[in-house]
C-alpha cells in the first residue's frame, strides 16, 4: 500500500534531520567533558607537585630512622590519629567514638586460659601536644596490688616501653593500688627491675575497674616520644595464682630494635596542607611505608572545580521566580533532564575515609619515583575519583609521596549546565525554524493549491474554457509557473475558439463548391440517360454530396443553436404539457415504436425556451428511437421534487461501455453498431441537447438503467 505525503509531510520528515543537532551538540560536550578531565588530570597533578615541592629536602618532617627494609605489620607498629575533639581523662570510652573503629585487639590469637580469656582493646589519638592511650582491659580475676605492697610488679600493671626524640629506650610502668588517679613510674636505667622506679608524673591517667574487667585511660606529651612505642599487659594467669607470670604485648619491648614503630602525624606537614585546602582537594602525605603522616580536606566537598557565587541572596534562602521561564525552567525542563543526565551524588561512600596505610598501586608508582594519575569509583559506585601523587624527594632519595583526591562532581555539573543551556538553545532555534518552515510550506502549499483550483476551473464539464486566468504576481518560481500557465491557457482559448468557429466556416465555404458539384451531376444525369453505367457512377456521386450536404447542414445547425443560446430569451413554461404535446407529436413521426407518456404527471412549471427545449426533447428521443428494440416501448416518466423536476426517457436495447458516458456528450464523438456506421452521425446530437440543458441550468446524464435491459436519459431542470 503506497503511502501519499504532501509538501508538509515531506518537510516535517526532511526537518527531523535537524534533531541530529542535539545529538552532535551531546557528541561534543562529551568530548569537551573528556578534554576537562584531563585539564583536571593536570591541575591535580600541579597541585601535587607544589605540596611536594614545599617537602623536599625537609628531612626533619620524615622518619629516617627505621631501616628501609622493616616490615610495618599493623598492631605491632602503631599510628596515632588525631583527635578532634578533646579527651576527658575519666576512664570511660565515650570521648573515643571519633575513632572507635580503628582500635587495635591484643592478643591476636586466642587465650589458652579458656575460663579467664584475657585480652585488651587499645586505641591512640592526638591532640594539643598530648598522645593520648585508651586501654579496655577483659579479665574476670583482675589482680591489684595491696597499698601495703611497694613492689610495683606484684599485680595487674601496665608497661610502656618508648625512644626518645634522642633515640634512647625508655619504660614506664602504670601499676595502681585501686580505682582513680595516677602516674607512670620509670624504669631504671638499663634495669628489667622496678625496685627503685622514680614517679613520672607527665604521664598521669585514670584506673577505673568494669563488670569484666578495667579500663586505662592516660596521656604523654609527645616531647617525650620517638618512633618507637610499645604496651605490655601484666597479669596472672590463672585466679589460683599469685604471680604475675601472663604477658600480652603489642612487640618487644626488651630490644629497642624489636620495639614496634610509632607514627605520629605531623603537625608541621599537617600545616602545609591545610596552607593548600584552598584547592578543595583531600590531600594525604604519606611515608615510604605508605603510612599516613599527614591528611586535610573532605573527598565530598572535593567536586574539582573553582567556587562559584551561584547567587546574591546570602541568607541561604531561595530567590522567588523573576518571570514564568525561570518556573517553567526549574519545575518543568530541568526535571525532563534530570532524568536522562547522570546526576552528582554527594553522599556517596568512599572507602579510604580516615586510612593508616594507603595500599594504592598509585602510592606504590610515587613511591618508586614516577608521577601519576588514576580514576577510580567510589566503593558505591556513586561518584568517580580523580586520584594523582607525587613523590617527596630527601638527598635524592624518596621518602614519600603526596597524594590528592577529586571528584568528577564539578565536572558533571558543569557538563549538565552546559548541556541544559545548549540544549535550550537549540530546541528553541528547532521550534522557531519549524514554525517558520510550516508558515512557508504553508504558504507555498496554499499558493500551488490556489493555483491548481485557478486551473481546474478554466474547464467545464465538456472541456471548453471559462473564465479568466489570473497570474500571480510573486517573482518566484511559483509565479513563473502562473504566468505561463495564463499564457497557455490564452493560446488555448485562441485554438479552442478557432476550432468552435471551424464548422461554421467550413460549412460556409463548401455549401458553394457542394451546390456546383450537384447542379453539375444533375446536368450530367440528363445528358447519359440512355448510359446504364454511366447513370450509376452519377448516381453514387449524388449520395455523397448528399451526404456531405447533410454533415454541413449539421454542422450549421449546432453553430446556429450556439449563437442562439447567447441571445436566450427565457420565460415561464408548463413542463407537463410542453412533453406530452411532444410526445403527441413523436407518436407520428415514429410510427414504429411505441411511446409512452408520463403517468399523472403533476403541474411543473420552469424557465426557458420552449422551442431550445423541444429540440433538446428531439435529439434524445431521436436518439432512444435509434438504439431501442423496436418491439419495447420508450418510457417517459416525468417527477417532481421540492427544488427540481426530472424527467427520465427509458429505452430497451445495447448497454452503454462503462466509462464512455460522459464522452458521449462530446463533439464529433459517435458510438454506434457496426449496422449504422454507413449512416451520416458526426455525434452532435447529444452534444447540442447537452448544450441546450447547460444554457438552461439543467443536468443531463446518460447511464445503463437499473436492470441492466436498456439505457436511461435523465433531465433535471430546476422549478420555479
Amino acid at each position: 500500500m503506497s503511502i501519499k505525503l504532501g509538501l508538509r509531510g515531506k518537510l516535517l520528515i526532511l526537518s527531523s534531520l535537524f534533531l541530529l543537532l542535539p545529538w552532535f551538540a551531546y557528541q561534543f560536550v562529551n568530548e569537551m567533558e573528556r578534554f576537562l578531565q584531563a585539564g583536571q588530570q593536570q591541575t591535580l597533578l600541579g597541585t601535587t607537585s607544589g605540596i611536594a615541592v614545599a617537602l623536599h629536602e625537609r628531612a626533619a618532617l620524615f622518619n629516617s630512622e627505621i631501616d628501609d627494609n622493616t616490615d610495618i605489620e599493623n598492631g605491632h607498629d602503631l599510628y596515632v590519629y588525631n583527635l578532634d575533639k578533646p579527651i576527658i581523662l575519666d576512664g570511660r570510652q565515650d570521648d573515643w567514638q571519633q575513632i572507635a573503629s580503628f582500635q587495635n585487639t591484643y592478643p591476636t590469637t586466642p587465650s589458652l586460659d579458656i575460663n579467664n580469656p584475657v585480652k585488651f582493646e587499645q586505641l591512640l589519638g592526638k591532640q594539643n601536644g598530648y598522645l593520648y592511650a585508651f586501654f579496655k582491659v577483659t579479665n574476670a580475676n583482675p589482680f591489684i596490688r595491696s597499698t601495703q605492697n611497694q613492689a610495683l610488679a606484684q599485680g595487674d600493671h601496665l608497661t610502656i616501653a618508648l625512644t626518645s626524640p634522642q633515640g634512647e629506650l625508655l619504660r614506664y610502668i602504670i601499676s595502681v593500688t585501686g580505682d582513680g588517679w595516677f602516674n607512670a613510674y620509670r624504669y631504671p636505667q638499663h634495669s628489667l627491675y622496678v625496685n627503685k622506679a622514680n614517679r613520672e608524673k607527665s604521664i598521669q591517667g585514670i584506673w577505673k575497674t568494669t563488670n569484666d574487667g578495667y579500663q586505662i585511660e592516660l596521656r604523654l606529651p609527645l616531647t617525650l616520644l620517638g618512633n618507637k612505642l610499645g604496651f605490655q599487659l601484666n597479669t596472672r594467669s590463672s585466679s589460683s595464682s599469685n604471680q604475675i607470670n601472663q604477658h600480652i604485648a603489642t612487640s618487644n619491648l626488651l630490644d629497642v630494635k624489636r620495639l614496634g614503630s610509632v607514627l605520629v602525624p605531623s603537625p608541621a606537614i599537617k600545616n602545609i596542607l591545610t596552607a593548600m585546602s584552598h584547592t578543595t582537594s583531600r590531600l594525604w602525605v604519606v611515608d615510604r611505608f605508605q603510612r599516613v603522616i599527614a591528611n586535610t580536606g573532605d573527598i565530598h566537598q572535593a567536586n574539582g572545580t573553582w567556587p562559584t557565587t551561584l547567587s546574591n541572596n546570602q541568607s541561604g534562602q531561595s530567590e522567588p521566580y523573576t518571570s514564568l521561564v525561570n518556573f517553567i525552567q526549574e519545575h518543568l525542563i530541568s526535571p525532563i533532564y534530570t532524568l536522562f543526565l547522570d546526576q552528582p551524588y554527594p553522599d556517596f561512600i568512599d572507602k579510604k575515609n580516615n586510612p593508616t596505610r594507603l595500599n594504592d598501586a598509585l602510592i606504590v608508582k610515587a613511591l618508586s619515583g614516577t608521577p601519576s594519575t588514576q580514576w577510580r569509583s567510589s566503593a558505591d559506585n556513586k561518584a568517580s575519583i580523580l586520584s594523582a601523587a607525587q613523590p617527596i624527594f630527601v638527598d635524592g632519595k624518596v621518602v614519600g609521596a603526596v597524594l590528592a583526591e577529586e571528584t568528577n562532581h564539578g565536572l558533571l555539573s558543569l557538563r549538565n549546565q552546559t548541556l541544559q543551556r545548549l540544549f535550550n538553545v537549540l530546541f528553541a532555534i528547532l521550534i522557531i525554524a519549524g514554525i517558520v518552515l510550516f508558515w512557508f510550506i504553508s504558504k507555498v502549499v496554499k499558493r500551488i493549491t490556489a493555483l491548481r483550483n485557478q486551473s481546474e476551473s478554466m474547464l467545464d464539464t465538456n472541456g471548453r474554457l471559462t473564465g479568466h486566468f489570473v497570474a500571480s504576481s510573486e517573482q518566484d518560481e511559483i509565479g513563473d509557473l502562473s504566468r505561463s500557465m495564463q499564457e497557455m491557457v490564452q493560446r488555448l482559448a485562441q485554438y479552442h475558439h478557432y476550432v468552435e468557429q471551424l464548422a461554421s466556416r467550413l460549412s460556409h465555404e463548401l455549401r458553394t463548391p457542394v451546390a456546383v458539384v450537384r447542379s453539375s451531376l444533375e446536368n450530367l444525369s440528363s445528358l447519359t440517360t440512355n448510359d446504364k453505367q454511366q447513370q450509376k457512377y452519377i448516381e453514387r456521386s449524388q449520395q455523397g454530396i448528399h451526404r456531405l450536404h447533410k454533415i454541413l447542414t449539421n454542422m450549421s445547425e449546432a453553430s446556429r443553436i450556439e449563437q442562439s443560446l447567447s441571445d436566450l430569451d427565457k420565460q415561464p413554461i408548463d413542463l407537463t404539457k410542453l412533453v406530452n404535446g411532444c410526445i403527441q407529436g413523436y407518436q407520428m413521426i415514429y410510427p414504429s415504436s411505441t411511446l409512452i407518456s408520463p403517468e399523472a404527471s403533476p403541474y411543473i412549471q420552469i424557465d426557458a425556451d420552449p422551442d431550445f427545449i423541444v429540440q433538446l426533447l428531439d435529439k434524445l428521443v431521436h436518439n432512444a428511437v435509434e438504439f431501442s428494440n423496436s418491439t419495447d416501448p420508450i418510457i417517459f416518466t416525468l417527477t417532481k421534487h421540492q427544488q427540481d423536476a426530472t424527467l427520465s426517457i427509458d429505452n430497451k436495447g445495447p448497454l452503454l461501455v462503462e466509462g464512455t458516458q460522459q464522452d458521449l456528450f462530446q463533439s464529433m464523438v459517435s458510438i454506434r453498431p457496426t449496422a449504422q456506421q454507413h449512416d451520416t452521425h458526426l455525434g452532435l446530437g447529444l452534444y447540442i441537447a447537452k448544450m441546450i440543458a447547460d444554457y438552461h441550468n439543467a443536468d443531463l446524464k446518460i447511464a445503463n438503467n437499473s436492470d441492466l435491459t436498456g439505457v436511461t436519459v435523465t433531465i433535471t431542470f430546476p422549478i420555479i
